[in-house]
């Protein structure tokens, strides 16, 4: 019978640690539980204030209504290329982009003078200058620039953008 009442009171020794370490485990899960939510809460709040600012942000963009772009037409300019060899001629459309309605009535009332200007500009090109992307490029820069310069206004007044819708090499 010693036998016997040493076995229970092994396993009550071996239980009682086993005990311990379990509350030590549920401790140990609670405290990274708390941590992790505690952290996941943080990082929701303060990604949520930051959303919620962009929010406010992109509420006053909309406030504002985009005007639509105002386009003039320019009537087709057909010139003679500087020579480099043989003759060449250039066919091109244009469109401007403009600031608003004020600025389309402005280049209309100016409209020898703007044609003149572009006219002397683009005759005075090579068509090899002209056969890139970026000679095409350049050239846009420099009717911008001369149209608002003959229209005495700045770029936000005036000439915005140069379009070619048709641009022709022969």
């Amino acid at each position: 019978m010693a036998k016997g009442k040493e076995k229970p009171a092994a396993e009550a020794a071996e239980g009682a640690p086993k005990k311990g370490k379990g509350k030590l485990l549920i401790i140990i899960i609670a405290a990274v539980v708390l941590l992790a939510g505690g952290g996941g809460a943080a990082w929701y709040f303060m990604h949520a204030k930051k959303a919620a600012h962009d929010g406010q942000e992109d509420a006053k963009h909309e406030a504002e209504p985009a005007k639509p772009p105002v386009f003039v037409r320019l009537e087709p300019f057909t010139v003679n290329l500087t020579a480099e060899g043989e003759e060449r001629m250039l066919q091109t459309d244009i469109e401007l982009k403009v600031a608003d309605a004020k600025a389309t009535d402005t280049i209309k009332a100016h409209m020898p003078e703007v044609r003149n200007a572009l006219l002397l500009l683009l005759s005075s090109k090579t068509a090899s200058a002209l056969a890139t992307a970026e000679g095409k490029q350049k050239l846009s820069a420099e009717i911008k620039a001369k149209i608002n310069k003959e229209l005495h206004v700045k770029e936000d007044e005036g000439v915005s953008g140069v379009f070619f819708t048709s641009f022709v090499i022969q």
